[in-house]
């Protein structure tokens, strides 16, 4: 019988990265990995933020899944679940910085501005918030942004130094198919604003030791028929087995590297920088 243990992994971002690490679309991903903690549609930004005390009552009108992923966020309640899990690998996307942008309270803390779940509650409408998105303020959020993901980073290597981070390098797609077979094109809008996410995710590869899964293939496109509907980054089923075989890629390597005996004189290899 083997005693293989599945690798853990955590994820930061969005269904572009949960989806691969999802049964519906990779059937058997969980005899490799196992999903140990997960950071859903929150912003860099408010991750690194002063937690925030809310009244529950405040936070209205949301589904038990908003509503729980919301108290997560304020009490930022994923960094300490990193340091509990250590997941040997943290996969991160940017979707959530990318379409929702951050709010700035006029405590000075910060939150998602998640059109979807926060911007309709109580507590949301109760604040003096300041919004920026990085398709309109640019320069202010990449300034806030770039301090917010230098600072996570420099956590995640202190507090799990044998993580390995790696930057999922996922982009919206223009087109989607229906269940005729038929092409329709998404608002344009949605592929303009993959030059910003470029710009994200360069920053953790220029300044960062980290690796990257690019695996979109030409052509790639939502469809009709998919489990959450149609939408830019809900792509047909073959991206989440590419995506899959590249992760397991990256841990063999891993795994082959430190099964090399290791000269003792040699600066050790560090797994987050």
């Amino acid at each position: 019988m083997s005693d293989f243990q599945p690798i853990k992994v955590a994820v930061f971002g969005s269904c572009v990265t949960r989806d691969n690490l999802n049964r519906t679309f990779n059937p058997g991903y969980k005899d490799l990995f196992d999903c140990v903690a997960l950071a859903d549609h929150v912003s860099m930004v408010s991750l690194m933020s002063e937690p925030i005390d809310v009244d529950p009552e405040m936070l209205d009108g949301l589904a038990p899944r908003n509503f729980n992923n919301l108290q997560r966020e304020f009490s930022r309640a994923y960094l300490a679940e990193l340091k509990e899990a250590q997941p040997e690998y943290l996969i991160m996307d940017f979707w959530p910085d990318l379409i929702f942008g951050f709010a700035r309270l006029g405590t000075g803390q910060h939150i998602t501005n998640n059109a979807w779940s926060t911007v309709n509650t109580a507590f949301y409408k109760s604040q003096d918030v300041d919004v920026y998105r990085i398709q309109s303020q640019t320069d202010a959020f990449m300034e806030a942004w770039t301090d917010a993901i230098d600072r996570f980073m420099t956590y995640v290597k202190e507090i799990c130094p044998q993580t390995r981070v790696i930057v999922h390098r996922s982009r919206n797609v223009a087109t989607w198919v229906d269940k005729s077979g038929a092409t329709h094109e998404f608002n344009p809008w949605a592929v303009s604003m993959n030059s910003h996410w470029d710009a994200m995710d360069d920053h953790l590869a220029a300044n960062f030791d980290v690796d990257c899964i690019d695996v979109m293939p030409d052509g790639l496109q939502s469809f009709e028929g998919h489990p959450w509907g149609k939408f830019p980054v809900h792509y047909t089923f073959n991206y989440h087995a590419l995506f899959l075989t590249r992760l397991a890629k990256i841990a063999l390597r891993d795994r082959s590297l430190d099964s090399i005996p290791q000269d003792p004189t040699r600066t050790p290899r560090h797994r987050a920088d």
